[in-house]
């Protein structure tokens, strides 16, 4: 792994030494009782099990009824959400296909109110093109929407201009789980709708409610995820000698610098009980869980060890101590820490997009990189609302100023 070592990793430990200027200051035992508490009340936020993207020939027929049938569809996975402060936590099972002009998709989650999922937000729900399912009045509904902001509204599409281009759509309630199935064309001409590839990884964002009210906030369950569209004919799985030994190296390398950001936004959250590190490490675990699957598809041996704050390579268990050390003096160190890996992150990942011929693990590389922009996006965007500039440490202004604009 040693050639593969950025160089900019000893610029950001020298970084890191420069910012820890002396011991963390001892807060007073009462508050630190206090915030044990909240935390244990609330849930301690764990990462979810890596989800399994079961792949099976989809030769049933496709039909909008609520019924996600064997066969139906080629690929699905299972994204979990633990309970947490404000939400009762839950599951979503994602199942989907798609040929040359459609996407036909089902979402079975656990709700008694709504399911919806966002596909390729901007930055947390902006931009996100959004179907929503719900029950009304025995009457299964789903919307076509897209959201505005990063924390909504979202609105149906004709409200803002748009048509509603879901052409099939169908679902019931069936206990504490709400199922709906829809088929849209990958590319709607609606300037409200993303445009889907054959191929193509795309990010996407899940959430989950009990309430009726379909404009009532998520109180089950969100979350965040990729899922890999099929190529027209998609090749079988492939084997380890279709990749170079640098290829290897490089889908390794990725899958714990993923784990790097999980634990050290994790150890933030145990920190200072900022959202943001929660919300972000469970967006990690997602990261993780999508290189994953190249790991998985190539027979790859993981070199992720579970346990927070262990790695196999040596290079990034140093620059996660460091970057520890340095975010635990303050909130504002700990944002700032978080953005400086994201550059990190972004650069490395560039990087192996250069290497790698493997179409497969090129996608998947893309979704990991839109994901670190969104990611380091959000890190800035909270430092400015507590009224501190940014200055990138490793990004050239101009790659960075086109990140975060």
């Amino acid at each position: 792994m040693a050639d593969n070592t950025p160089l900019f990793f000893d610029r950001l430990i020298s970084d890191a030494r420069s910012i820890y200027i002396g011991a963390i200051k001892m807060r007073p035992l009462f508050i630190i009782m206090i915030l044990g508490a909240a935390l244990v009340l609330s849930g301690c936020v764990q990462p979810p099990e890596e989800p399994k993207v079961t792949e099976r020939a989809a030769s049933g027929e496709w039909t909008a009824d609520g019924v996600v049938s064997e066969n139906e569809y080629s690929k699905s996975m299972v994204l979990v959400a633990p309970a947490r402060q404000g939400y009762s936590g839950g599951s979503m099972e994602i199942s989907w296909k798609n040929d040359q002009e459609y996407l036909y998709m089902a979402l079975n989650g656990t709700a008694r109110g709504w399911v919806s999922i966002g596909f390729d937000p901007s930055e947390w729900m902006k931009d996100a093109d959004i179907v929503m399912g719900f029950v009304n009045s025995g009457s299964v509904q789903v919307l076509d929407e897209y959201s505005t902001g990063n924390y909504g509204p979202h609105l149906e599409d004709t409200v803002l201009g748009g048509s509603d281009d879901l052409l099939e759509v169908g679902g019931r309630q069936d206990g504490g789980n709400m199922i709906i199935e829809f088929k849209r064309k990958l590319d709607t001409g609606d300037r409200f709708d993303k445009v889907l590839v054959p191929g193509e990884a795309v990010s996407m964002i899940w959430a989950s409610s009990d309430s009726s009210d379909h404009d009532f906030k998520h109180d089950v369950a969100y979350g965040e995820g990729i899922l890999t569209l099929s190529s027209v004919d998609e090749a079988p799985p492939a084997a380890a000698n279709a990749l170079t030994a640098r290829e290897i190296e490089g889908i390794l390398f990725i899958r714990e610098e993923e784990k790097v950001a999980r634990d050290l936004y994790q150890a933030y959250y145990d920190e200072f009980n900022l959202t943001v590190f929660s919300d972000l490490a469970r967006s990690e675990q997602s990261h993780m869980d999508s290189i994953k699957i190249a790991v998985d598809k190539y027979g790859l041996d993981d070199p992720v060890i579970e346990e927070q704050g262990v790695f196999t390579n040596q290079t990034l268990k140093q620059m996660y101590d460091q970057l520890l050390a340095s975010g635990k003096q303050s909130e504002e160190d700990a944002l700032k820490a978080s953005a400086a890996f994201e550059e990190i992150s972004i650069i490395d990942l560039e990087k192996e997009l250069s290497v790698t011929q493997a179409e497969d693990v090129r996608l998947i590389y893309e979704g990991l990189l839109a994901g670190s922009r969104k990611h380091l996006r959000s890190y800035v965007r909270d430092l400015q609302e507590m009224g501190i500039s940014y200055i990138p440490r490793h990004l050239n202004s101009g790659e960075y100023n086109e990140t975060v604009s």
